[in-house]
Protein backbone atom coordinates (compact mmCIF):
# COMPACT_ATOMS: atom_id res chain seq x y z
CA UNK A 1 0.00 0.00 0.00
CA UNK A 2 3.09 2.16 -0.06
CA UNK A 3 5.03 1.33 -3.23
CA UNK A 4 4.03 0.74 -6.82
CA UNK A 5 7.42 1.06 -8.51
CA UNK A 6 8.57 -1.46 -11.13
CA UNK A 7 11.00 -4.11 -9.85
CA UNK A 8 13.04 -6.73 -11.70
CA UNK A 9 13.02 -10.45 -10.99
CA UNK A 10 16.47 -10.13 -9.41
CA UNK A 11 15.28 -7.32 -7.14
CA UNK A 12 12.30 -9.44 -6.10
CA UNK A 13 14.49 -12.48 -5.30
CA UNK A 14 16.95 -10.38 -3.26
CA UNK A 15 14.08 -8.85 -1.30
CA UNK A 16 12.51 -12.26 -0.65
CA UNK A 17 15.72 -13.64 0.84
CA UNK A 18 15.99 -10.61 3.12
CA UNK A 19 12.45 -10.97 4.53
CA UNK A 20 12.25 -14.77 4.76
CA UNK A 21 12.30 -15.04 8.56
CA UNK A 22 10.02 -15.39 11.61
CA UNK A 23 9.23 -11.65 11.69
CA UNK A 24 7.54 -11.59 8.28
CA UNK A 25 4.69 -13.60 6.75
CA UNK A 26 3.73 -13.24 3.09
CA UNK A 27 0.92 -15.17 1.39
CA UNK A 28 -0.29 -15.29 -2.18
CA UNK A 29 -4.07 -15.23 -2.48
CA UNK A 30 -5.48 -17.40 -5.23
CA UNK A 31 -9.04 -17.95 -6.46
CA UNK A 32 -10.00 -20.48 -9.13
CA UNK A 33 -6.34 -20.87 -10.18
CA UNK A 34 -5.91 -17.11 -10.60
CA UNK A 35 -3.56 -15.04 -8.46
CA UNK A 36 -5.52 -12.42 -6.53
CA UNK A 37 -2.62 -10.73 -4.77
CA UNK A 38 -0.15 -10.78 -1.90
CA UNK A 39 -1.07 -10.14 1.73
CA UNK A 40 1.50 -9.78 4.47
CA UNK A 41 2.39 -8.98 8.03
CA UNK A 42 5.97 -7.87 8.50
CA UNK A 43 8.40 -6.39 10.97
CA UNK A 44 6.69 -8.15 13.86
CA UNK A 45 7.79 -6.74 17.19
CA UNK A 46 6.18 -5.62 20.45
CA UNK A 47 3.00 -7.63 19.72
CA UNK A 48 2.40 -5.69 16.48
CA UNK A 49 3.14 -6.20 12.80
CA UNK A 50 2.77 -4.04 9.72
CA UNK A 51 0.04 -5.32 7.42
CA UNK A 52 -0.26 -4.77 3.68
CA UNK A 53 -2.09 -6.12 0.66
CA UNK A 54 -1.22 -5.78 -3.01
CA UNK A 55 -3.74 -6.90 -5.62
CA UNK A 56 -2.72 -8.53 -8.88
CA UNK A 57 -5.46 -6.79 -10.83
CA UNK A 58 -7.96 -3.95 -10.39
CA UNK A 59 -10.76 -6.40 -11.18
CA UNK A 60 -10.47 -7.78 -7.63
CA UNK A 61 -10.70 -4.41 -5.86
CA UNK A 62 -14.40 -4.52 -5.04
CA UNK A 63 -14.82 -8.27 -4.82
CA UNK A 64 -15.87 -10.41 -1.90
CA UNK A 65 -12.79 -12.51 -2.68
CA UNK A 66 -10.50 -9.78 -1.33
CA UNK A 67 -12.71 -9.23 1.71
CA UNK A 68 -12.50 -12.97 2.50
CA UNK A 69 -8.75 -12.95 1.93
CA UNK A 70 -8.31 -10.05 4.37
CA UNK A 71 -10.54 -11.61 7.02
CA UNK A 72 -8.78 -14.99 6.79
CA UNK A 73 -5.39 -13.36 6.99
CA UNK A 74 -6.28 -11.07 9.90
CA UNK A 75 -7.76 -14.06 11.74
CA UNK A 76 -4.40 -15.80 11.22
CA UNK A 77 -2.54 -12.78 12.59
CA UNK A 78 -4.72 -12.42 15.67
CA UNK A 79 -5.58 -16.07 16.38
CA UNK A 80 -2.48 -17.98 15.25
CA UNK A 81 0.34 -15.48 15.62
CA UNK A 82 -1.45 -14.09 18.68
CA UNK A 83 -0.55 -10.48 17.90
CA UNK A 84 -2.49 -7.67 19.58
CA UNK A 85 -2.24 -5.15 16.73
CA UNK A 86 -1.90 -4.78 12.97
CA UNK A 87 -0.47 -1.45 11.87
CA UNK A 88 -0.36 -0.03 8.37
CA UNK A 89 0.66 3.02 6.37
CA UNK A 90 -1.85 3.83 3.63
CA UNK A 91 -1.38 6.45 0.94
CA UNK A 92 -3.82 9.30 1.54
CA UNK A 93 -5.14 9.05 -2.02
CA UNK A 94 -5.89 5.32 -1.68
CA UNK A 95 -9.52 5.79 -0.64
CA UNK A 96 -10.45 2.12 -1.03
CA UNK A 97 -7.64 0.95 1.25
CA UNK A 98 -8.54 3.62 3.82
CA UNK A 99 -12.19 2.58 3.75
CA UNK A 100 -11.26 -1.10 4.02
CA UNK A 101 -8.93 -0.48 6.95
CA UNK A 102 -11.61 1.48 8.81
CA UNK A 103 -14.11 -1.34 8.13
CA UNK A 104 -11.63 -3.74 9.75
CA UNK A 105 -11.53 -1.60 12.89
CA UNK A 106 -8.55 0.57 12.00
CA UNK A 107 -8.05 3.69 14.08
CA UNK A 108 -6.02 6.61 12.70
CA UNK A 109 -2.94 7.61 14.68
CA UNK A 110 -2.49 11.29 13.80
CA UNK A 111 0.91 11.45 15.49
CA UNK A 112 2.35 8.80 13.15
CA UNK A 113 0.45 9.94 10.04
CA UNK A 114 2.16 12.20 7.52
CA UNK A 115 1.03 14.44 4.70
CA UNK A 116 1.42 11.47 2.33
CA UNK A 117 0.32 8.53 4.51
CA UNK A 118 -2.38 7.71 7.04
CA UNK A 119 -1.11 5.47 9.85
CA UNK A 120 -3.66 2.96 11.13
CA UNK A 121 -3.65 0.62 14.09
CA UNK A 122 -6.12 -2.27 14.32
CA UNK A 123 -6.51 -3.94 17.70
CA UNK A 124 -7.65 -7.55 18.01
CA UNK A 125 -10.82 -6.59 19.93
CA UNK A 126 -11.78 -3.74 17.62
CA UNK A 127 -11.23 -5.98 14.58
CA UNK A 128 -13.42 -8.77 15.99
CA UNK A 129 -16.22 -6.31 16.83
CA UNK A 130 -16.10 -4.32 13.58
CA UNK A 131 -16.06 -7.36 11.29
CA UNK A 132 -19.09 -9.18 12.76
CA UNK A 133 -21.45 -7.54 10.25
CA UNK A 134 -19.08 -8.13 7.30
CA UNK A 135 -18.81 -11.82 8.24
CA UNK A 136 -22.61 -12.20 8.31
CA UNK A 137 -22.91 -10.63 4.86
CA UNK A 138 -20.10 -12.79 3.40
CA UNK A 139 -21.70 -15.94 4.85
CA UNK A 140 -24.79 -15.19 2.74
CA UNK A 141 -22.77 -14.62 -0.46
CA UNK A 142 -21.61 -17.75 -2.27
Amino acid sequence: MVSNEYITKEMQEKWFHEINNKFNYYFIGEYKNEKVGVISIRNIQDNCGEGAIYLASEKFEDSSIVARMILCFNDFVFDELNLEFICSHVKRDNKKAISSTIAQGGIVDDLKSTSDYVYFKISRDNYKNKTKKIRKILNKVK
